[in-house]
């Protein structure tokens, strides 16, 4: 991640959470061995270094960021300019992080949990949702957005392990997908369970019970209750369109 303005800028020293689009099959480690310490990126290349890691614990804080889209930046000699992009709608290819960066702090602050549904793009608002389809399965998942990255010619956005997982890409790598700007997504954090739920598996479908069932694996600890009729309606309640007075208040406000 960084720190200046709108990387993970903090004060005005640049660091980089390390969204580079590393994932690879040699960071899928045995179970239990949810933390890499190996060097994924040089200073001497990309001109900032890793952002610090604040936890190496499984369970890891949400939300605790900044809103923030961010001034013009230059990395391996190329500027990105962040901004709120309503209709954007691209295909390229997607990359995956995980172990090197589990529990270092994003470029909004946030801390980088490799078993929720979240990613990393060069110019997104931070933090925001985007849908994700893998075009080779019509799997797709709707993540939080509160990183930057990636780097790599070709690829568009970097998505946690767990994202990766869930659009079957993680062994490969990388995976042809297609992204969709939704809006800015609230400070809280407190989101999980909304993006369990827009979990698809074609692209015709739409988001249900399955996406329950996956929500053992997403992260440590008990599967949340889910009202999975209500809370399919992420897209919406994403955009401000929510037809559940009650859903919108839990997501907007962050209770439960």
């Amino acid at each position: 991640m960084r720190i200046v303005s709108g990387l993970c800028f903090v004060g005005c020293a640049v660091a980089l959470s390390g969204c580079f689009g590393s994932g690879s099959v040699s960071d899928v480690l045995p179970t239990g061995k949810h933390i890499n310490n190996k060097t994924k990126f040089s200073v001497a290349k990309y001109g900032v270094a890793a952002s610090p890691r604040v936890t190496t614990s499984k369970k890891v804080r949400k939300g605790g960021g900044r809103a923030q889209v961010g001034r013009p930046y230059r990395i391996k000699g190329k500027w990105y300019t962040p901004k709120e992009e309503p209709g954007y709608n691209k295909s390229g290819n997607a990359s995956w992080y995980g172990p090197n960066f589990h529990g270092r702090l994003t470029a909004n602050g946030e801390v980088y949990d490799q078993f929720a549904l979240s990613g990393a793009h060069p110019t997104f608002p931070l933090p925001s949702y985007a849908r994700v389809t893998n075009l080779a399965n019509g799997k797709s998942v709707i993540v939080r957005v509160n990183d930057r990255g990636p780097y790599h010619e070709g690829r568009i956005i970097d998505l946690s392990a767990r994202a990766s997982e869930l659009l079957d890409y993680q062994k490969r790598g990388i995976a042809k997908v297609n992204v969709q700007y939704i809006g800015k997504a609230p400070l809280h954090g407190l989101d999980h369970k909304y993006l369990s739920a827009s979990y698809k598996t074609d692209p015709t479908g739409t988001p249900s019970g399955n996406a329950v069932a996956s929500l053992a694996k997403a992260r440590p600890g008990p599967t949340p209750k889910i009202d999975v009729e209500n809370a399919i309606a992420l897209d919406p309640i994403a955009t401000g369109a929510v037809n559940s007075h009650r859903l919108r208040k839990q997501f907007i406000l962050g209770t439960d």
